[in-house]
């Protein structure tokens, strides 16, 4: 299925980096638009900063990998930075704000999780909200050996 433009979120971990990779071979043959959103959930008890160059190092460093990921995969993206309350409202505003055909999320593995955990919360929020496909990525388990 041909997509117009993807939204993926990364956040440098491991399964971020391989969401990222696996969506720039998507992206690539079909010449997608790819938005990368990085990710910041903020307590309530503080103000939503706007993002700006040089105050957070850690999302600066974010922003340079993502874009120096997707450059190194040949794929045109546009890196960008949100602050939020919860994942789950950042994602599924960017979204529809952007008008994307497919978001893509990598996933802790849930069925490890008790399903009142936020990371269970946010991504079932995610798939009954989100008017577009959604790609959920967590690496694969590690079988257990038998007795």
């Amino acid at each position: 299925m041909p997509y117009d433009h993807i939204l993926a979120v990364y956040d440098g971990s491991p399964e971020s980096k391989d969401l990222l990779d696996m969506v720039c071979r998507i992206a690539r043959p079909q010449r997608t638009r790819l938005t990368i959103l990085i990710l910041r959930t903020v307590p309530l008890s503080q103000e939503l900063p706007a993002y700006r160059p040089g105050v957070d190092l850690a999302v600066d460093s974010l922003v340079k990998e993502a874009g120096e990921f997707a450059q190194a995969h040949h794929v045109n993206a546009a890196p960008t930075v949100r602050y939020a309350r919860s994942l789950a409202a950042s994602v599924i505003g960017e979204s529809r704000l952007l008008g994307v055909d497919l978001v893509a999320l990598p996933i802790p593995d849930l069925e490890r999780l008790p399903s009142d955990q936020a990371s269970h919360t946010e991504v079932r929020s995610v798939l009954r909200q989100t008017a577009c496909a959604v790609m959920l990525w967590r690496h694969a388990r590690t079988p257990i050996a038998p007795e």
